[in-house]
C-alpha cells in the first residue's frame, strides 16, 4: 500500500513533465498537439493551469496519503484496493467513448486509459485479500 501510495504522489509530481498537456494545458504548440495529443483542449484562462488537472491531483493525493495510512493494517483498509480498482476501471470505461466522440480527447486512449487499467491491475494482483488469504480465516 505504500508503494501504491507513494507512485502516485511521485507519479503526480512528474505528471506536468512526462503527460503533454499536464499542467501546460492548451500551452502546447498547434503541431504537436494535432500529431500527438489531437486538437488542443480549450485553453484555460489562467495561462495553461485548467482546472481539470488540479481536480484530479487532490483526488488522487487525497487516496494516495490514505494508502500509506492504511499500510500499517492493509487488511482492515481493503476497501481502498477495491475503490482504486472500480474507480479507475469507471474513469477509464468513461473516457473510451468519450475519446472517440470528443475530437480533443483522443490522447485518453494511448495515455489516461492504459494507466488507469494498468493501476487497478496492480492494486488487483497486491490486493491483501489476494496477497494473504490465509489471514482471513482467523
Amino acid at each position: 500500500m505504500k508503494i501504491t501510495g507513494w507512485g502516485l504522489i511521485v507519479g503526480m509530481a512528474l505528471a506536468p513533465f512526462v503527460y503533454a498537456p499536464g499542467f501546460l494545458w492548451g500551452t502546447t504548440s498547434a503541431e504537436f498537439a494535432n500529431w500527438c495529443i489531437g486538437p488542443a483542449h480549450p485553453e484555460s484562462p489562467y495561462e495553461g493551469f485548467h482546472p481539470y488537472v488540479f481536480m484530479v491531483a487532490v483526488l488522487y493525493l487525497a487516496w494516495a496519503i490514505l494508502l500509506i495510512r492504511g499500510a500499517k493494517d492493509p487488511r482492515a483498509n481493503a476497501a481502498l484496493f477495491d475503490y482504486g480498482i472500480l474507480a479507475n476501471v469507471l474513469h477509464a470505461s468513461l473516457m473510451i467513448p468519450q475519446a472517440f466522440i470528443y475530437p480533443n480527447e483522443h490522447a485518453h486512449m494511448w495515455a489516461d486509459v492504459p494507466l488507469l487499467l494498468a493501476v487497478s491491475l496492480i492494486l488487483w494482483i497486491y490486493h491483501p485479500n489476494r496477497v494473504a488469504p490465509e489471514y482471513s480465516r482467523a
